[in-house]
């Protein structure tokens, strides 16, 4: 998982690259093209996202930033991503850290891979996510 927290902490560095590409699509992290996402490949597409929420570029994400997203990411209700926010929350501070991030990459990763294959298929991985 160290490749995925070097890789959150570029992202982080690049942000401001990212808020301009928010439309790429999961596929686009499918660095070998097998149509399926290594954890690592899982863990740079959410990287991605995540740099997206940062909105005042600072490094860590406040509840606030959290809930207000940007279009390519409103599918969720408020309520459920406040609850969210608060369950990644672990240490409630009320920010967000690359730390918790991590951990919920992880979450992710284990939650999505239904056949634990240790690969996320397409059939495996939910239209917006």
């Amino acid at each position: 998982m160290k490749k995925t927290l070097i890789t959150m902490t570029c992202l982080l560095a690049s942000a401001g690259l990212s808020h301009a590409q928010s439309d790429l699509g999961w596929s686009t992290f499918d660095e070998n093209k097998d149509n399926a996402l290594s954890i690592v490949e899982f863990g740079n597409y959410r990287s991605f996202q995540y740099v997206e929420l940062d909105l005042n570029l600072d490094g860590i994400w406040s509840r606030s930033e959290f809930v207000k997203r940007p279009n390519s990411m409103k599918h969720m209700k408020v309520n459920d991503l406040r609850a969210k926010f608060k369950r990644w929350d672990k240490n409630k501070d009320g920010v967000w850290s690359a730390a918790e991030a991590e951990r919920a990459i992880k979450g992710n990763f284990r939650w999505l891979d239904k056949d634990k294959n240790k690969l996320i298929t397409v059939t495996e991985m939910p239209r917006k996510f």
